[in-house]
């Protein structure tokens, strides 16, 4: 499926391509410099012009429906997750997932905050996680954790399914705790005798 990708890019391109040119060759009022009517002239003298044109338009047309089905499919299975029971099909919203992982940030006391995207590929569960950190946080050993963590949790909430959970994370921030007002206002204040 890959290769037929790759020609639908190529063949998009190559259209786009064409008409951006013909769009800027109109822009810049060249039709005064080059006699367009002469190219169009020996365009239509090609034997079977119209058989040609007739064939490239519904090539066109099954290649741009073929191209909105393929992503239509493809949006779809990104959204949701299943597998089979005996009982019959579960199906679980990669959002449900998501925000199950938002939730695992409680647990944590080292994380601020935790947000996830799950993706369903042929290699496996990728799940991409962003995470802001305390300062005080040895981040080899905190991602570490947090990836263990994610990875276990969504084995756990996922055991119906075989495949196979990558956990990437990835630190945005590392921010500094607040202190407590009381303390930062003892802290403002300066020492009187």
């Amino acid at each position: 499926m890959r290769i037929f990708n790759k020609i639908l890019v190529f063949f998009y391109t190559l259209i786009f391509s064409i008409i951006g040119a013909i769009l800027i060759f109109i822009a810049f009022h060249l039709s005064g410099k080059i006699d367009l009517s002469e190219i169009f002239n020996r365009i239509s003298d090609f034997p079977n012009l119209p058989i040609i044109f007739l064939l490239s338009g519904i090539l066109l047309i099954l290649v741009s429906l073929s191209l909105a089905s393929i992503s239509y499919k493809k949006f779809q299975a990104e959204k949701t997750i299943g597998y089979s029971t005996a009982d019959g099909q579960v199906i679980i919203s990669l959002g449900a997932i998501e925000d199950f992982i938002r939730r695992l940030n409680h647990h944590m006391s080292e994380v601020k905050e935790l947000r996830s995207e799950v993706l369903v590929t042929r290699r496996g569960i990728e799940i991409e996680s962003r995470v802001i950190l305390w300062a005080a946080s040895n981040i080899p050993e905190i991602t570490e954790k947090v990836q263990a963590m994610i990875r276990g949790q969504v084995q756990e909430l996922l055991s119906g399914i075989e495949k196979p959970i990558m956990v990437n994370v990835l630190v945005t921030k590392i921010d500094q705790k607040e202190q407590d007002p009381v303390k930062k206002h003892k802290q403002e204040l300066p020492f009187i005798r």
